[in-house]
């Protein structure tokens, strides 16, 4: 009986893990903006750098997956995991406003708008109907354009191909946010049979 109750104390606790990893990429954002601006100093800063990014994409990748593991999806994990990826992707194009100006300007314009868009279509459904949408293949595809796009820049890659790269992930950004709206249109629809 005791070991039951240690048994389940310990995957009380365990459940917490998801949410935390997806807060841990939030504060990863502060020592990988202090790397990035170090790169001219040294190849370490580089390293470090690369690490960092890892450790986000790792935190991103296993925070779903041991939700779903752990059978302890929740409102709070649907809402947290997507919040910490904009807020590092935002942090991200701040510094790359500073380095590079007008072509992050105008991405940064762009995903701000994607994201009101869509933020609003979100909570309409998820206050009005308890509909909470998941990523779809066009979203997920559209972030991996765009976080391939960011480190050909952020590691001053090749020249060429990070504009192509930029190229695709706006016409990538334009044909995603298109097949969200038309998405919640269609749920809006169904639920109040319009």
């Amino acid at each position: 009986m005791q070991l039951n109750l240690i048994e389940e104390e310990n995957f009380n606790m365990l459940k917490y893990i998801p949410n935390l990893l997806s807060i841990s990429r939030i504060f990863m954002m502060f020592p990988l903006v202090l790397f990035l601006e170090k790169i001219e100093i040294g190849f370490i800063y580089v390293v470090y750098s690369i690490v960092t990014i890892t450790m986000i994409v790792l935190s991103d990748v296993l925070d779903g997956f041991l939700a779903r593991r752990l059978n302890y999806l929740t409102l709070l994990g649907k809402i947290l995991d997507p919040v910490s990826d904009k807020i590092c992707l935002m942090v991200i194009l701040i510094f790359l406003i500073n380095r590079y100006d007008l072509i992050f300007f105008i991405f940064f314009i762009l995903i701000s708008i994607r994201d009101i868009v869509l933020v609003s279509l979100t909570s309409y459904l998820a206050i009005r109907h308890g509909f909470i949408s998941q990523a779809n293949k066009l979203g997920k595809y559209f972030m991996l354009s765009t976080v391939i796009m960011i480190i050909f820049f952020l590691f001053n890659l090749n020249y060429f191909v990070s504009i192509l790269l930029y190229i695709i992930t706006i016409i990538m950004l334009i044909i995603s946010t298109a097949n969200y709206i038309i998405e919640y249109l269609n749920q809006i629809k169904k639920y109040e049979n319009i």
